[in-house]
């Protein structure tokens, strides 16, 4: 349900100001700063009215909460709600929990907690789930080593989905339940935690803890970011000149095919320029949605790769649709193919 507009919306924020953190990007790795002396910094991704974040935090006095609600008008009432009860270990971002390395720096965070977040059910808007595996390779990247991720919803076809995503993203599950209030209450609940549990609706949580990611190669992490295609490795030459400095031995060839259609034919160059590089050469294919979604996998599949960059010579007319799935231009290609880019996706 959509969250009624609170009247006075800004000035009641403006009146929390002490809790509101607007520019978060500033406080990236200086965050217990905030508090010194605080044993543990903890995220709520979409704390909503903020009753488990407030509840939690008067739990826990020598830990810092840090909220993080994309929707102003619940976040003013958790933040109205933590005046009140006087606590002085919460602040609270209005923001996007998929760019949390641009507020936090690596290992700054000991735990974060997901709770009852939309499911967005069917294929269609997948990448949004907080649980996805894109976004769980995110959370690495501000968890320390060991950290956890606290998991729990109502929605038992989103927590079986995510059963199988936390491995995925290099996290060992544990305390997995499927009733978490069977024996009695467990824990701090959230306002709509209550309102379901009263109506008999059973709670799953689980606790995925951050380990070493196992390292794959770029075409397993292909893979892995297109379930319902193979992908084969193919023997072949690419057309036209390597880039400078190039060799031969560091090419390779993939065929990605969904089921019938016919396949996608990616040559990229492995270590180029360097070490934790894929520079691709080339990509094609008939059908052009297909095309378009083999390449919106590339960044992904380095991620998995553990890669420093996914990079890529283009033409202008190709320019916008590879800035369009995150790519920057870098420099002017070598070579002789005049103004041609060398775009990067930087992990």
């Amino acid at each position: 349900m959509r969250m009624r507009k609170k009247k006075n919306l800004l000035p009641r924020m403006e009146r929390c100001g002490a809790l509101w953190v607007k520019d978060p990007s500033a406080c990236r790795g200086a965050w217990r700063d905030k508090m010194p002396g605080c044993t543990q910094l903890r995220l709520e991704l979409g704390c909503g009215k903020g009753r488990f974040t407030c509840e939690t935090a008067a739990q826990h006095p020598d830990v810092l909460f840090v909220a993080v609600e994309r929707v102003p008008d619940a976040m003013v009432i958790a933040m109205e709600r933590s005046m009140a009860m006087g606590l002085s270990n919460v602040l609270f971002i209005d923001g996007d929990a998929a760019v949390l390395s641009d507020y936090f720096a690596p290992g700054e965070v000991d735990l974060i907690y997901i709770n009852f977040c939309d499911p967005w059910p069917g294929n269609k808007h997948v990448r949004r789930r907080l649980t996805h595996p894109e976004m769980l390779m995110g959370y690495r990247a501000v968890l320390r080593d060991g950290g956890e991720i606290h998991f729990k919803t109502d929605n038992h076809d989103l927590y079986e989905w995510s059963l199988f995503q936390f491995p995925k993203a290099g996290y060992r599950l544990s305390e997995v339940t499927r009733d978490l209030h069977r024996d009695g209450v467990w824990g701090v609940m959230t306002d709509y935690e209550e309102k379901f549990h009263s109506m008999g609706t059973p709670i799953n949580r689980c606790v995925g803890t951050k380990e070493p990611l196992a390292q794959v190669s770029f075409a397993q992490g292909l893979e892995r970011e297109l379930p319902e295609w193979t992908v084969e490795e193919r023997p072949g030459e690419p057309e036209g000149d390597l880039p400078p400095r190039a060799r031969r031995e560091q090419v390779r060839r993939l065929a990605l095919r969904r089921g019938d259609e016919p396949p996608i034919l990616l040559d990229y160059l492995e270590g180029y320029p360097g070490g934790g590089f894929v520079w691709v050469l080339s990509l094609d294919g008939e059908d052009g949605t297909a095309r378009q979604e083999a390449a919106a996998a590339l960044p992904r599949a380095g991620a998995w790769a553990g890669l420093r960059a996914v990079r890529l010579a283009c033409s202008p007319a190709e320019r916008e649709s590879w800035q369009a799935l995150g790519f920057s231009p870098l420099r002017p290609a070598e070579g002789t193919q005049p103004d041609w880019t060398v775009m990067e996706y930087q992990m």
